[in-house]
């Protein structure tokens, strides 16, 4: 399983599942492949176990289709119940890479990102050290680059690359290229939902099958929050 920043987020519930696509702590839920899919038409404390196994194959299933498509990390949030009837019948374990225990299926796509993200981010951190150790050692052989601008234009050429971003930077703008390098904008297309530089840098490594590393606020200062291990260094 590749660690990203971009993954899903499973609300289970007797009453109301819900699926959100999920980047950072952005969630945003999904209104199609079923979702959001509701429990039996009885009172919450009165659904049997029959019950719960039977909507959790539900679920799953229609989660199913949407990994299908997108398969990235799953953070599966319910009450212990829930959590062990889904366990008990999902296809999809090995994508599961944290869990959130209680009902929280009246929390806002906010505050649940809020609960969720940490999760993700300690379930990456496990790459830290090494990228650290990588960074030391590209910063050595000059096989790197800092600074967001020169970070774009080289995040566009490499491939597998490794990018260390401060976990708390970002920049409003756009990335805009029609011929020749990309250039960065600072002015937004209103249409455009991406309207943060460094998180379309994320994208565009992640697209290119290369690794994205948070590293804790200020760990990046001497390079300006932001560095490309290029295609040279190891790696997580």
């Amino acid at each position: 399983m590749r660690f990203s920043p971009h993954y899903y987020v499973l609300s289970l519930s007797t009453t109301t599942n819900t699926l959100f696509e999920a980047f950072r702590d952005s969630l945003i839920d999904v209104e199609n492949q079923g979702f959001p899919i509701c429990g039996p038409a009885c009172e919450p404390d009165v659904v049997r176990q029959e019950q719960r196994s039977e909507l959790a194959r539900t679920v799953d299933a229609h989660f199913g289709r949407y990994y299908a498509h997108e398969p990235l990390g799953l953070v599966v949030v319910g009450a212990p119940q829930m959590q062990c009837a889904f366990r008990a019948v999902t296809a999809h374990g090995t994508a599961i890479i944290g869990r959130i225990e209680g009902d929280h299926s009246a929390t806002s796509a906010r505050d649940l990102g809020q609960i969720a993200w940490p999760i993700v981010k300690e379930a990456m951190s496990g790459v830290l050290d090494r990228a650290l150790r990588d960074l030391d050692d590209c910063a050595g052989r000059g096989d790197l680059v800092s600074g967001l601008e020169a970070v774009v234009r080289a995040a566009s050429r490499e491939v597998q690359a490794t990018l260390l971003v401060d976990d708390d930077y970002h920049r409003r703008g756009s990335i805009w290229r029609v011929s020749g390098p990309p250039v960065m904008m600072s002015d937004v297309d209103v249409r455009d939902a991406m309207d943060d530089v460094v998180d379309a840098v994320i994208e565009t490594v992640l697209g290119s099958a290369g690794n994205v590393v948070f590293t804790p606020p200020g760990t990046l200062r001497d390079q300006e929050q932001i560095v490309l291990l290029l295609r040279d260094a190891k790696g997580p």
